[in-house]
């Protein structure tokens, strides 16, 4: 909770709850370890209060090791539940930059560590890291993990993470000690890790941060209380980098499954009415936050169709989703609910400039090069998108991270393939150039030379490789990309409607024609 002034943490003690000053705290004095170098239920789960078309989603999931679980005196509830809590506090505090953290697994190992836990912190973030990608990623998906532990780390270290990494198999994840009884303290750890996956440097590299705070999130060590609950004007700008580079690109689903039900996690979820979060962190006058319910004048207290000064539902014909592409429609509000309508967009396979509709995108494979390697990018020779037949580093049409393996493309799909590039820029400009494979390939023939030049991207296990030509991209006449293949453009529709609606509208994805 925060008066203005100073931040106050509402933490239980036995029977009661303490309601304790941020200044008041005692915390021993730490430092965050990063070294400045790089490397499910089936009920639907409704957007968060105040989200929006640009807001991203973190799917986290939280280890916590066997020595927290003994300090938690072999409760395993009551680890989950500490989890929880800080998960929901790590949410809150992201909330004002437009990212929403959804806890989608809590992990306890109540019989024995499943890696080394060492007080040396690099040592355990790489133990944590290749067991997320070995094993954790695989039986339960998940853009982010975090490892609790009770560890005490050396050089009074509370925390370890690598910059840049957030949507990447390899790197998404970091380490954080249970170093204090409050929650809201070691939240704050979590949040700066995190934010060191997100991109973000130390405050103290730049002397030019502007903090609102005596010391904001990303501050490189603690010395005294109170704990910071804001983020600094450099924080922000290097997640504005990371957002340019593409490395949210995991991040804009909205979760389907995330532990629950919890009133104060800031999704809303079955048995609620509203949910804006933690009570000390939530400014919604519709919600009571400690119950997850309205309040007595209250008719709605989410939902883009909300309007939240009234608490009343918006009228209908209120614009509550924009189109963001060529492809996309707008959505308006019904004057029923407080959420609204389901994004509809024009329906796959409708032409769209110099590709087709998919999935409310328009990419060509000239846009995949812009985006891959910048203004200079540019399509490739058809020299080129012959090598994706090979199926290896310079050309196949997908590749296995789990087993390292490529697999070749069909000669009828070459073009769906390996995007294949040239451009006047050396430097990767999507993505972690760090984590990805990029090939360099020169081919003569009948004394013409030509450069290939493509990249394998990591940002995850589940999210398609911006480096493979896109879905919807013309790959021949009447045909487009569609999962590496060629395929006729009726493949792409949903089903099948009248050309144009008859001129009186546009074909969408879920409800066939639909009046313009």
């Amino acid at each position: 909770m925060h008066d203005g002034k100073e931040a106050h943490y509402i933490h239980p003690k036995g029977p009661d709850h303490w309601l304790l000053k941020a200044s008041e705290l005692q915390v021993k004095p730490w430092r965050c370890g990063f070294n400045h170098s790089r490397v499910k239920r089936s009920v639907v789960i409704q957007p968060p209060y105040k989200s929006n078309v640009r807001s991203r989603y973190v799917e986290m999931i939280i280890v916590n090791d066997h020595k927290e679980y003994v300090k938690m005196k072999k409760n395993k509830e009551a680890v989950v539940d500490r989890s929880k809590q800080i998960a929901n506090i790590v949410n809150a505090l992201y909330a004002p930059l437009n990212i929403f953290i959804a806890l989608v697994g809590v992990i306890v190992w109540t019989e024995r560590d499943e890696i080394v836990v060492s007080s040396n912190g690099d040592t355990t973030l790489t133990n944590f890291l290749t067991y997320r990608k070995e094993q954790l990623a695989q039986e339960h998906p998940n853009d982010n993990a975090q490892l609790i532990t009770d560890t005490v780390l050396d050089s009074h270290v509370v925390g370890k993470a690598l910059k840049g990494p957030i949507c990447t198999h390899e790197y998404s994840g970091g380490v954080n000690m249970d170093h204090h009884e409050v929650v809201g303290v070691v939240a704050t750890t979590m949040a700066h890790e995190l934010g060191h996956n997100f991109g973000m440097e130390h405050d103290d590299k730049d002397i030019k941060c502007i903090c609102p705070e005596k010391r904001c999130i990303m501050a490189s060590a603690s010395t005294s209380p109170p704990s910071p609950s804001q983020w600094s004007s450099c924080s922000k700008h290097y997640l504005q980098l990371a957002f340019e580079q593409g490395m949210d690109h995991c991040l804009w689903n909205l979760p389907e499954d995330i532990v629950g039900p919890v009133c104060g996690n800031g999704f809303l979820e079955e048995g609620e009415q509203c949910d804006c979060g933690p009570p000390q962190m939530c400014n919604n006058e519709c919600c009571d936050a400690a119950t997850c319910k309205l309040r007595p004048h209250a008719q709605c207290a989410m939902g883009a169709c909300c309007d939240f000064t009234t608490c009343k539902v918006k009228k209908s014909a209120t614009l509550c989703r924009d189109s963001v592409t060529e492809c996309d429609l707008p959505e308006y509000c019904d004057g029923q609910s407080e959420f609204c309508p389901v994004d509809v967009y024009l329906q796959d396979g409708t032409e769209c400039g110099r590709a087709y509709c998919f999935r409310k995108q328009c990419k060509s494979h000239a846009d995949q090069c812009r985006l891959l390697w910048g203004p200079t990018g540019q399509v490739a020779d058809r020299q080129c998108f012959k090598q994706n037949d090979l199926g290896n580093g310079n050309g196949n049409c997908g590749y296995n991270r789990i087993n390292k393996t490529f697999t070749k493309c069909h000669k009828d799909d070459i073009m769906c393939g390996t995007l294949q590039c040239y451009h006047l820029n050396e430097r990767l400009e999507f993505g972690m150039e760090s984590a990805a494979i990029q090939g360099k390939l020169y081919i003569t023939d009948k004394d013409r030379s030509y450069t290939c030049r493509s990249v394998i991207v990591d940002l995850g296990l589940y999210t398609p490789d911006p480096g493979l030509s896109p879905n919807g991209a013309k790959c021949a006449h009447n045909k487009a990309c569609h999962n590496q293949k060629c395929v006729p453009l009726e493949k792409l529709y949903g089903t099948k409607c009248p050309y144009n609606c008859h001129n009186n509208g546009v074909s969408t994805w879920d409800v066939g024609c639909q009046r313009i």
